[in-house]
């Protein structure tokens, strides 16, 4: 019986590191997929796991311009959807060196609204709503891509027709596999905004290649007029 006990606590031991080994983010790609996927499946376990791989040998994530904002609003509806784990969360972020230490304490002390307001129109504000989106399955995220469609039409402000434009070719995307956004994408086809409805409908029946080759030949179009 002695033996059988040993043996027994020995397989319950490999099982756990296995877990343990399973559940360790160490690529960029296993992150994506954890965040994109966690409204549907939530695993608040993993969330130190992501944390500790952006601190250390995903730190690029933290200083590149097209994830940085992204992942930093990302973690702050993380943080913001599990309120009971902050705690155990804060002591994991002081534990960081400086970069990473600062990074996660903005995700964890800061407001999402205020950090929304803070951001100008841009690309990368599309980028916070989905990874707020992944996270929470709050369809108010993906309304706000939705709306950013608004400025397609916009031809002097770079910026703006960028996000409008980016917005459009995520929406086609992911309405592609997300049925919340699916449906908020066909309501809006159906709306009386018929500027925002021709945006949905072209992004719920258009190939998202012949959508981006649209922008570029808008961008095309603007560059050889001298405005952008």
């Amino acid at each position: 019986m002695k033996l059988l006990a040993i043996i027994l606590l020995s397989i319950g031991a490999m099982n756990a590191l296995a877990a343990e080994q399973q559940t360790a983010i160490t690529t960029q790609d296993e992150l994506s997929r954890f965040v994109q996927g966690y409204y549907k499946n939530p695993q608040p376990e993993q969330v130190e796991s992501a944390m500790r791989f952006m601190a250390g040998p995903g730190a690029s994530l933290m200083t590149d311009e097209n994830s940085s904002r992204m992942m930093q609003t990302t973690f702050a509806c993380l943080f913001k959807r599990h309120p009971e784990k902050r705690d155990a969360w804060k002591k994991t972020i002081a534990s960081f060196p400086e970069a990473g230490r600062g990074y996660f304490q903005v995700s964890m002390e800061s407001s999402v609204e205020a950090m929304f307001q803070a951001t100008p129109t841009v690309p990368e504000k599309n980028d916070m709503s989905w990874g707020c989106f992944f996270v929470t399955g709050d369809i108010s995220y993906a309304q706000d891509v939705i709306l950013a469609m608004k400025h397609l039409d916009e031809r002097k402000d770079l910026y703006k027709y960028l996000t409008a434009a980016t917005a459009q070719w995520s929406l086609a995307g992911i309405s592609r596999d997300d049925a919340r956004v699916r449906a908020a994408l066909e309501a809006t086809a159906k709306g009386e905004d018929k500027q925002l409805a021709d945006a949905a409908q072209v992004a719920l029946t258009k190939p998202i290649g012949e959508i981006r080759s649209t922008t570029v030949e808008v961008l095309k179009q603007q560059k050889d007029a001298g405005v952008w």
